[in-house]
């Protein structure tokens, strides 16, 4: 599984080509608002990383979309400048 976190588009970019060159991730959680640290105590994001963690340890439906794809790639960085 792999967690991006709205942030700069560096990380971003970093992030995709991870997705991008590694056949063995399954599972992507784009958490929208949380910005560069997941676990920062605000609104319920530390809820929602726990939520995407457990669910992918259990073997169990994400909570979020899987999302980006990898075909979605370049639409997900080019919506997200």
């Amino acid at each position: 599984m792999l967690m991006i976190a709205e942030c700069s588009s560096q990380v971003r970019q970093w992030a995709t080509a991870v997705l991008a060159n590694d056949p063995a991730i399954r599972r992507t959680q784009y958490m929208s608002g949380v910005g560069h640290h997941m676990w920062n105590g605000l609104d319920d994001n530390n809820d929602r990383a726990v939520a995407v963690i457990t669910a992918f340890l259990q073997d169990k439906p994400a909570p979020l979309p899987n999302y980006p794809t990898r075909d979605g790639i370049p639409t997900f960085l080019r919506d997200h400048e």
